[in-house]
């Protein structure tokens, strides 16, 4: 009968266990020194080796022949917890045996010592599924049980435990395995097997296991099925496994990029034809936004940690490099809102999924499009960018080299007299605001408000501060916890209770002090 590879290679030793040491050299020293605990508690993510543990701790007390703390695994006490023949070893399933009445039975037979074993172990898979009654009876056994029982908790939600339960208990937390150990694994356990599959397709399924080894088995397992002796590839996975390709999301940012809404379009169409889970694929788009904004948040480590993070195509790794450049971080912001939003309203509603999807994605080729503040940071991000960029692009005069004889004076020309231009007068009593610079560094967390401070102009009259903006910045500025922050930022700043006071600039104001997007539509 075939056995599936996670049940088949499951660690029989504490030395088999993957990416646990900090728990299985502590474990093995025990059971070597013979100072072994009465209860132990073992918590963490599904995959990681709990009920492994346990096993290999239930066969190292009652070893007849240990070696180093690991069980011999050859020895009648082993062999029998191996086959699930000791009946001095129980495993219980909390889930399913949840009420108190079948811990009052447990408690009832731990009176009696063990047959044939040197002690009876009682293993609780998924324990915080016991009710309060369940766990109210079983406290004072697990406190004080006879010498020759053993109790092994087994759980993946440690915060439904009681304080009483954890307290008496040797606790140890199993941490997700890291995905270069998880690929170690997997290439040993195909190598065992005879199965063929390259290097980039163990390290896709070692990414997409999460830090869970029986995961990892279980994904190799299901993409060598039937394969025979045919090589598994990169593709191979992904089309077994329904996973977008890394080359279809890069095309589709690229073609977001250039504003192309027609071709993303046709991405879309192309990843609905092939029956992929549109679902699935915004959490791909998610979590593509999401490495870009950590790319761009290490520029010095950025084209490593892409490499690590995907698996593509050299020409979609020059589209990549292009698009880092191309986005600015309030435009990734602004996408990942999109995105999670439209994957919350299709996870949650009914709907025809291709046509939100759809919209969604011309929503993030046109930003315009959306009034939200995210959207207008990516489009003031995107204006400050071009400015940068055309100040910078400007070409420098070229130097003229000056002539060793002195020229000929030119006869002297009348200046054409300029008519003086008269500086507008400001209001009354107003005078400029001279500690802005204090202030934009007192509302550095704040960027949408700085941006907006920026292109205002700010003056003093009297106790107020009066700021002159356009009608965006206004709208912006006089939200209640923009205003808020501005009015405790000028209090720093200036040391006085000062009233703020957010003005639409009249055409005077205009005409002395004009706003960037003023200056970029000129």
């Amino acid at each position: 009968m075939y056995r599936a590879l996670y049940r088949k290679w499951r660690p029989k030793t504490f030395d088999e266990i993957v990416g646990q040491d900090h728990i299985t050299s502590i474990l093995k020293k025990q059971c070597e020194e013979n100072k072994v605990s009465h209860a132990y508690l073992f918590c963490g993510s599904r995959g990681t080796g709990k009920t492994s543990s346990a096993k290999i701790l239930a066969k190292a007390v009652n070893c007849e022949r240990p070696v180093n703390g690991n069980p011999c695994n050859a020895c009648y006490s082993c062999q029998s917890i191996d086959n699930a023949s000791a009946t001095d070893v129980l495993e219980i399933d909390a889930a399913s045996n949840n009420r108190v009445a079948d811990v009052r039975e447990l408690i009832d037979e731990v009176v009696y010592p063990p047959s044939l074993l040197k002690k009876r172990v009682y293993i609780i898979d998924e324990v915080h599924m016991l009710s309060d009654s369940a766990f109210n009876a079983l406290l004072k056994t697990l406190e004080e049980p006879p010498e020759y029982v053993l109790f092994i908790l087994a759980t993946t939600e440690l915060n439904q435990l009681p304080p009483t339960i954890v307290s008496r208990c040797m606790r140890f937390d199993f941490k997700r395995i890291e995905p270069d150990m998880l690929t170690k694994r997997l290439h040993y356990v195909a190598e065992q097997e005879g199965i063929r599959i390259t290097e980039e397709a163990e390290k896709l399924i070692a990414k997409l296991a999460d830090g869970a080894a029986r995961d990892a088995l279980s994904l190799l397992d299901a993409c060598s099925a039937g394969r025979g002796d045919s090589v598994i590839t990169l593709e191979d996975v992904q089309a077994q496994l329904g996973i977008t390709n890394n080359d279809t999301i890069i095309y589709l940012f690229s073609a977001i990029v250039n504003r192309n809404i027609p071709e993303a379009l046709g991405i879309v169409q192309d990843v609905h034809k092939s029956s992929k889970d549109l679902s699935v694929f915004l959490a791909d788009l998610i979590a593509f936004v999401r490495d870009m904004l950590i790319a761009k948040s290490i520029p010095s480590e950025s084209e490593k940690y892409l490499k690590e993070q995907f698996f593509f195509s050299a020409t979609a790794s020059d589209q990549l490099s292009g698009m880092l450049k191309a986005f600015t971080t309030e435009t990734l912001l602004y996408y990942s809102s999109v995105l999670e939003d439209a994957l919350n309203t299709i996870s949650r509603f009914t709907v025809n999924k291709k046509t939100f999807f759809e919209l969604t994605v011309i929503k993030l080729c046109d930003l315009s499009l959306s009034d939200s503040p995210k959207a207008l940071l990516a489009r003031i991000a995107e204006l400050e960018k071009k400015v940068a960029e055309g100040v910078a692009g400007k070409p420098e005069a070229p130097s003229v080299r000056k002539p060793s004889v002195a020229p000929i004076p030119n006869p002297p020309v009348e200046k054409e007299k300029k008519p003086k231009i008269e500086p507008i007068p400001s209001d009354a009593g107003e005078k400029p605001f001279k500690a802005l610079p204090e202030l934009l560094q007192e509302l550095k967390d704040h960027p949408d408000v700085c941006s907006f401070l920026r292109m205002a102009r700010i003056t003093e009259k009297g106790d107020a501060v009066m700021i002159y903006t356009d009608l965006i910045g206004k709208h912006i500025l006089t939200q209640p916890a923009a205003k808020a922050a501005i009015e405790s930022a000028v209090k720093t700043v200036t040391g006085k209770d000062k009233q703020v006071q957010i003005q639409e600039k009249t055409g005077k104001e205009e005409n002395s002090s004009p706003s960037l997007i003023d200056e970029i539509e000129i």
